[in-house]
């Protein structure tokens, strides 16, 4: 049976997914993060759970210890704008897809929740597009995905860092039809604290939302504007420093998962074959560029992940980056977040304030105490 201290388990739902008895339940605590809960009625004690535990059991990476980077984006402006950096996410599915291949990432399942799903139609890479800043339910994802593998089909995997080595541990063996791709992770933030500000935002616009489109380019890529549309036809735009979520997540580290704050999976090797990111601090050679339309940072992990790269080569503007500089620019590459000092009043509150007065009291409470 699985046993994991919380500020240890990435939720990324490896143990529930690889259990023979199906006795492993991801559920989610107060805080509304998934954490293994087992059936001991039906536990047959055989430790597979444990043994494959990207945690308990750290596997080793035998990728690049310094990847290559590149500064890159699509040539399709459509694909750049209604991307979150320079849509080269976009780029490499279409492209997997295309030659007959699936897709798996995280998309919004219309509940005000992210989860992982798998597609293999061009049409559908828009529901993948886009960072969704909240923990994903990777819930039998891992499954399917090494069903597809074994049909001999290309499959490409994006998730967050954890959720790559969960994978990977989960297969058991390499495939060289997966290519597994993550991102720059700052941590995963809690749904229930999302859904919260979602509903908060329902309530003051008095109608459903329709899209929530964070880092929206409408005034450039570097301002990082949160963008919701609502059915009602209004739409709300704010910047990282107005937004409330953006505020509790970047500011004041309020709803990150707790191991988010000692994460195991960041620095090189990376488990991916290929590392996507914003490219924030990019100057690049040509000064002509405009890097404010949406600059993807590229880190090539695997020689595998070169070949998908250079698979795309046509489709895409690149040029040859530093990892220095990316580290430099991108600490969280290497970096965890503190945990916010208001975090456990955050949790405490949310349930009888709703989100938006929480976060004010929180805002109050931070002010007051700069003072003393």
């Amino acid at each position: 049976m699985i046993s994991i201290e919380k500020e240890k388990c990435t939720g990324c739902g490896v143990c529930s997914n690889v259990c023979p008895k199906s006795c492993i339940d991801m559920v989610s605590d107060n805080e509304g993060f998934l954490y293994p809960s087992v059936d001991f009625n039906n536990c047959i004690s055989c430790s597979i759970c444990e043994k494959t535990c990207p945690v308990l059991n750290g596997i080793k990476s035998e990728n690049n210890p310094q990847p290559s980077a590149y500064a890159a984006w699509s040539l399709d402006k459509d694909i750049r704008f209604n991307s979150t950096s320079g849509g080269i996410f976009s780029e490499l599915a279409k492209k997997i897809i295309s030659d007959g291949g699936y897709v798996a990432g995280a998309r919004n399942n219309g509940k005000h929740l992210v989860e992982h799903c798998i597609i293999n139609d061009n049409e559908s890479i828009f529901l993948l597009r886009q960072s969704k800043y909240v923990q994903s339910n990777s819930e039998n994802i891992y499954k399917e995905i090494r069903t597809t593998l074994n049909k001999d089909k290309v499959v490409m995997f994006v998730g967050t860092p954890c959720q790559c080595a969960g994978l990977v541990s989960f297969l058991g063996k390499s495939y060289d039809n997966l290519l597994l791709c993550d991102f720059i992770c700052r941590g995963a933030n809690s749904p229930k604290a999302y859904t919260k500000y979602l509903e908060s935002m329902e309530n003051k616009y008095k109608s459903p939302i329709k899209k929530v489109w964070f880092k929206n380019k409408i005034n450039g890529w570097n301002k990082f504007c949160t963008k919701i549309e609502f059915e009602n036809g209004q739409n709300y735009y704010a910047d990282r420093y107005t937004d409330l979520f953006m505020v509790g997540y970047l500011k004041y580290n309020l709803f990150m998962r707790p191991s988010c704050h000692n994460c195991k999976f960041k620095g090189f090797p990376r488990y991916s074959d290929i590392t996507l990111a914003d490219f924030w601090g990019v100057k690049l050679q040509d000064k002509m560029q405009d890097t404010d339309k949406g600059t993807s940072l590229v880190l090539i992990n695997s020689s595998k992940g070169n070949i998908f790269f250079e698979n795309i080569h046509e489709q895409v503007f690149q040029e040859k980056s530093s990892l220095d500089i990316v580290v430099q620019k991108n600490p969280c590459a290497l970096e965890s977040p503190v945990v916010g000092d208001m975090r456990a009043f955050f949790f405490e509150n949310i349930e009888r304030l709703g989100f938006k007065e929480t976060m004010i009291k929180v805002i109050k409470n931070i002010e007051i105490l700069s003072m003393l």
